[in-house]
């Protein structure tokens, strides 16, 4: 199981500072095939600079994979982009 990569990454409108919510495409590459699925995600940040990232899969996705390592790497792949300032601004 791999991430390939974020597509069509938007955020979406919050009023507290310290939470920054988007929605996106992710490509995920899963035995051999891939498969673009919808996500939303939340990157919080805590009071002494770290950050907890919330991932949802849309409604539906029937991925024949299990769910915690898939949104485990996607976790993992939104804080390395988040890291290197690739995710947009809201």
């Amino acid at each position: 199981m791999k991430v390939l990569e974020l597509n069509q990454v938007r955020t979406d409108d919050n009023y507290i500072y310290y939470r920054r919510n988007y929605t996106a495409l992710a490509k995920l590459e899963l035995l051999s095939k891939t498969l673009d699925i919808g996500i939303s995600f939340t990157i919080e940040t805590g009071p002494f600079g770290d950050k907890v990232i919330y991932v949802d899969l849309a409604p539906g996705v029937d991925l024949d994979y299990p769910i915690i390592p898939v949104k485990s790497a996607i976790k993992n792949y939104i804080l390395i982009m988040d890291n290197e300032g690739k995710l947009p601004c809201a």
